[in-house]
């Protein structure tokens, strides 16, 4: 009888013994997630609920570059900004499906800190999918040189190509201010113009635009010198394409120029 008591032991002893080391396994890979793979993009990662109140230090007013701020709303784009992030955490949205979805809506540049977006950024293109589109814009930047009021609208064009291997499919577009509109040229047809987002502006909210793989389209870039009257001497402003592109969902390009009479 004892002896068949040792061996119930021993077999007692040794499952604790291969509990304690699976516990013990996954605590330690556990530690080793990288807190930028969100759950939207691997499976079964456990997600963590979180407060408006922490959210908002993490992303910069689009006029005046300071931290979102409840108790000090400087404008109408961050006050759009704060209502989206409280109506994700009311839905008890996860932080880092809140993350994703604010930077899917307003681009990587929207986070105070510019190493976490390129972090972030490096974290997508990880989890990107072989058989993605890919947006590019050729150049990078236009110069207009000297911009006469008296001339009025000047414009330019950039290269837009789909170099994937799925369709392209162009949401919308932004510029970063009032004085600069664009629109998507596709089989010479143009599509509505974007300006600035908010102060006004009504852009568009039921176009897209689906460009197959490898093939190619126009981004037009008007600058208004009208639109700031009294304004005098070199600007730089930047116009966004918002696509599907898992990791440049916010293309950029910039166009430079010197205001004159």
């Amino acid at each position: 009888m004892r002896r068949l008591n040792f061996k119930v032991d021993s077999w007692m002893i040794l499952c604790l013994i291969l509990v304690g080391v699976l516990v013990f396994s996954i605590i330690g890979d556990s530690s080793k997630i990288n807190p930028l793979v969100f759950r939207g993009m691997v499976k079964g990662q456990v997600t963590e609920q979180v407060s408006a109140e922490e959210l908002y230090p993490l992303f910069a007013c689009p006029c005046c570059g300071q931290p979102l701020d409840k108790k000090n709303i400087c404008c109408e784009q961050a006050q759009e900004r704060i209502n989206y992030i409280d109506s994700l955490v009311a839905s008890k949205t996860p932080k880092e499906e809140i993350i994703l979805a604010y930077v899917k809506k307003y681009g990587l540049n929207s986070f105070i800190d510019k190493a976490k977006a390129e972090e972030f950024k490096d974290e997508l293109a990880k989890q990107a999918p072989q058989e993605r589109s890919i947006i590019t814009l050729s150049p990078v930047s236009f110069d207009f040189g000297k911009v006469s009021q008296k001339k009025g609208v000047v414009t330019t064009s950039f290269e837009l190509k789909n170099e994937g291997k799925s369709d392209l499919v162009i949401e919308r577009l932004d510029t970063s201010c009032g004085c600069t509109s664009a629109s998507i040229v596709y089989k010479d047809i143009e599509g509505p113009r974007f300006a600035m987002a908010g102060h006004g502006t009504k852009n568009p909210t039921d176009w897209s635009l689906t460009i197959p793989a490898g093939e190619k389209a126009q981004l037009r870039v008007y600058y208004d010198p009208v639109v700031h009257k009294e304004f005098r001497g070199p600007a730089t402003r930047e116009i966004s394409v918002f696509s599907n592109d898992p990791v440049d969902f916010e293309k950029k390009v910039l166009v430079e120029l010197e205001q004159v009479d």
